[in-house]
C-alpha cells in the first residue's frame, strides 16, 4: 500500500512539472488553490478510507433513508466491478462521425470579442448550444448562444444575436431566428431547456455574462422575453443552469451556476514563461449560485440560501441534476473551477427519518466527490453523469486542465464517490488536453456508455497548444476507456478551441448526434454515422406535471443484460441535451422489459416492447410506439 501511495504522489507532482502550468499556479491559476496533503498522511487517509469502506458493507445504519418504491444498490469500494455490459478487449465497430454544418443549413461563429492582448477572461469562454423541440413537430431543433462587444459603451451589430435552427428532417436546417423571436442581444454563455409553465412547450432560460434571460415558449413558433417580470432580472456571470423541482411541489424550479466577479477595472493580465496571457479564477472573487423558485403564476423567487444551496468560495463553470441515491429526487452536483466542487442533497442523514423539508445539505466533501484523490483542487469545466461502469449507479466524469487530468467519481452508492479515475485510464486519456463540454453516448451501441470531450486551452494565443483535438473516448464494458478518436472523422483530425458540446438524436436514427460550439470557427453538427449492424431501444419520459422529468431512473432489460440511466437534466458545459434515453442492446434483438421509477414515487413496468424505436411513456399508461415527426 505504502509503495502505491508513493506512486501517486509522484504521479501527482509530475503533473506540475510543465514550465507554463506552473507559471499559471503562481498567478492564482488552475491548481493555484491546493489542499496539499503529506505522504503520511496521504497514506493514512487511504487507510481510513479502506476501513469505512469495510464499515459501510456490513452497517445498514449508515445509508440514508429512501423512499419505499426503489431500493439503493450501495457497493463497497472494495468490491470487484460488475457490469450488465458484456466487456469486448477492443474495438469491433469503427466509429464515423460526420461535421453536416457546412451543408445542412448551419453557418454559426460566436463572436468572442477577443482584442489582442486585453485579456478580459470572457473572451475565452465561449458558448454553449441547446437542443430543443419549440415548435413541438418532433424533431430537435438547435439554439445557439452568441456574444456581442464586452464594453456597454460599443454598440452590438446586427448579427451579435443568438441563433436558432428549425429541424427540417433529412438533415437540413433553417434558420428562424427572426420568425421565432430570439434574436436577442447579450454576451451569452449557456442554455437551459424546461416547461417552466407546464404548456407542453419547452421554454429557454440563458445565461450570459452580466444577465441572464428567461424567454417563454408561446406555443406557436414564437418567445417572449419575461426576464423581468418573471423576478428572474439580475447582472452577473452566469454560466450553466438546470430546470428541476426543487421543492417538490410539482413545477420546476431552476439552479444557476455562477462564475466570477470579473470587470474591466479589476482585470489582471497573468505572463507565462515571459507571455502574456489570461489570468485564471484563482485571481478573482467568486459570486453566489442562484436558485429561483417557481411560484405558480409566471414568477420566481430567488432562494438560494433558505434552501441551503449554499457552498464557499463557488466557481460554477457546470450543473447537473439527477437522482444519485434512489431515492427519487435529484440531487445538484456544481463542476467549480479551482475551487471543491459542490453536492446538494435533501437526503436524510442517517438514522433519521426522510425529510419532506426543501432544504438542502452541501456535502461533497464528505461524499467524496469534491476534490482530487490526491486533495487538489481542479478545473471543473464540463460534467458527464452516467452509469459508466454498470452497477445501475450514475458516475460523474468531469473535465479539467491541460497537464492535469480530467476525473471520474465512481458512486459506490448512499452518496458516496470514489476517484477511479486512474484504473479507469481517464488520467491516461487525458492528460495531454484541456477539456470542457463533454457528453455520455454509446455510439457503437454495444450498451457500455462511451464519451465524447471538446478540448481547447484557455491562456490565450501565445501560449502553446492553444488548438486541441476533440476525443471520442470508448468504454470496454467495464469502466476503463480507450481513446478512439483516430479514424472517427476528419473532425477528430483537426484542431481546435471546443468549449460546448450538446448530445441528441437529431435524426431519430437510434444514436446520438453531437453539436460542438467553438471559439473563432463555426459551430460543428456531428452525425454519428457509425454502422454497427446492433440495436437499441429509445425511451421517452413525460410525467403527470407535463414538464421534463428530473429524478428517478429508468432500467431496461433485455434477456439476461439489464442498463439502468437515470432521468436528469443539464450537464456538459453551458449546453443542453436530448431529454429522451437511448440504450444500446448489442446484438439482443429480442424485446424489452421497461421500468420507470417516476419521481412521484409511482413505479411503472412494460414488458414485449419491440426493439429499435422510441417508445413514449405517459406516467400511470400504458406505452405507445412514436411514430416520427410531423411535417
Amino acid at each position: 500500500m505504502g509503495a502505491a501511495a508513493f506512486l501517486i504522489v509522484v504521479v501527482g507532482s509530475r503533473l506540475m512539472s510543465d514550465a507554463s502550468v506552473r507559471e499559471f499556479l503562481r498567478h492564482g491559476g488552475y491548481g493555484a488553490k491546493v489542499m496539499h496533503v503529506r505522504p503520511a498522511w496521504f497514506l493514512l487517509g487511504v487507510g481510513l478510507l479502506f476501513l469505512v469502506g469495510c464499515r459501510a458493507e456490513t452497517s445498514s445504519s449508515a445509508a440514508p433513508q429512501t423512499k419505499a418504491a426503489s431500493t439503493a444498490v450501495a457497493p463497497s469500494p472494495l468490491k470487484p466491478l460488475t457490469s450488465s455490459v458484456k466487456k469486448s478487449p477492443g474495438p469491433s465497430v469503427r466509429p464515423q462521425f460526420t461535421n453536416l454544418a457546412p451543408e445542412c443549413g448551419i453557418d454559426f461563429t460566436f463572436f468572442s470579442d477577443a482584442v489582442t492582448d486585453r485579456f478580459f477572461l470572457p473572451e475565452v469562454m465561449g458558448g454553449g448550444a441547446g437542443w430543443i423541440d419549440y415548435d413541438g413537430d418532433g424533431r430537435l431543433d438547435l439554439f445557439l448562444l452568441n456574444g456581442r462587444p464586452l464594453k456597454e459603451t460599443e454598440s452590438p451589430a446586427p448579427e451579435h444575436v443568438h441563433r436558432l435552427y428549425r429541424n427540417g428532417g433529412k438533415s437540413q436546417f433553417q434558420e428562424v431566428t427572426h420568425a421565432a423571436r430570439v434574436a436577442h442581444t447579450a454576451y451569452g454563455q449557456g442554455c437551459a431547456v424546461g416547461d417552466y409553465d407546464a404548456d407542453g412547450f419547452d421554454d429557454l432560460f440563458l445565461t450570459a455574462f452580466r444577465g441572464h434571460q428567461l424567454l417563454r415558449n408561446n406555443g406557436d413558433g414564437t418567445f417572449d422575453d419575461v426576464t423581468t417580470q418573471a423576478g428572474v432580472s439580475e447582472s452577473l456571470w452566469s454560466t450553466s443552469a438546470a430546470w428541476f423541482d426543487a421543492d417538490g411541489d410539482g413545477d420546476l424550479d431552476l439552479f444557476v451556476a455562477t462564475y466570477l466577479d470579473v470587470t474591466f477595472e479589476n482585470t489582471k493580465i497573468c505572463y507565462y514563461s515571459g507571455e502574456p496571457g489570461y489570468c485564471g479564477p484563482g485571481s478573482y472573487q467568486a459570486v453566489p449560485d442562484r436558485l429561483y423558485v417557481n411560484q405558480g403564476d409566471g414568477t420566481f423567487v430567488e432562494s438560494a440560501e433558505s434552501f441551503g444551496f449554499v457552498g464557499a468560495d463557488g466557481k460554477g463553470l457546470a450543473v447537473v441534476a439527477a437522482d444519485l441515491d434512489h431515492d427519487l429526487r435529484p440531487e445538484v452536483y456544481v463542476a467549480n473551477d479551482m475551487a471543491p466542487n459542490f453536492l446538494f442533497t435533501r437526503a436524510a442523514p442517517a438514522g433519521d427519518e426522510p425529510t419532506t423539508s426543501p432544504h438542502y445539505s452541501e456535502i461533497a466533501s464528505t461524499a467524496g466527490c469534491a476534490v482530487s484523490d490526491m486533495g487538489n483542487f481542479e478545473a471543473s469545466m464540463g460534467i458527464s453523469c452516467a452509469d459508466y461502469d454498470g452497477d445501475a449507479l450514475p458516475d460523474i466524469y468531469l473535465t479539467h486542465y491541460f497537464n492535469h487530468k480530467n476525473t471520474l467519481y465512481r458512486n459506490l452508492g448512499n452518496l458516496t464517490f470514489f476517484d477511479d479515475s486512474r484504473r479507469t485510464r481517464v488520467v491516461a486519456t487525458s492528460f495531454n488536453s484541456l477539456g470542457f463540454g463533454t457528453v455520455p453516448l454509446d455510439y457503437d451501441q454495444d450498451g457500455a456508455i462511451d464519451l465524447f470531450v471538446a478540448n481547447g486551452h484557455v491562456l490565450g494565443p501565445r501560449i502553446k497548444p492553444n488548438e486541441m483535438a476533440p476525443q471520442l473516448l470508448r468504454n470496454d464494458g467495464s469502466g476503463r476507456f480507450d481513446d478512439v478518436s483516430q479514424g472517427a472523422g476528419p473532425y477528430f483530425d483537426d484542431l481546435w478551441l471546443g468549449r460546448g458540446a450538446a448530445g441528441a438524436d437529431m435524426d431519430d436514427d437510434g444514436d446520438v448526434d453531437l453539436a460542438v460550439t467553438h471559439l473563432h470557427r463555426s459551430v460543428a453538427l456531428l452525425r454519428n454515422d457509425t454502422l454497427t449492424g446492433r440495436h437499441f431501444v429509445g425511451v421517452d419520459v413525460r410525467p403527470l406535471a407535463r414538464h421534463r422529468a428530473v429524478g428517478g431512473r429508468v432500467v431496461v432489460t433485455a434477456g439476461e443484460r439489464r442498463w439502468t440511466k437515470p432521468l436528469m437534466t443539464a450537464g456538459s458545459y453551458l449546453s443542453s441535451g436530448d431529454a429522451r434515453l437511448l440504450f444500446g442492446l448489442g446484438e439482443s434483438s429480442q424485446p424489452v422489459q421497461v421500468e420507470i421509477f417516476w419521481p412521484s414515487g409511482r413505479t411503472d413496468r412494460f414488458e414485449n416492447l419491440d426493439p429499435n424505436r422510441y417508445w413514449v411513456f405517459l406516467e400511470g399508461k400504458p406505452p405507445r410506439v412514436w411514430l416520427g415527426a410531423s411535417s
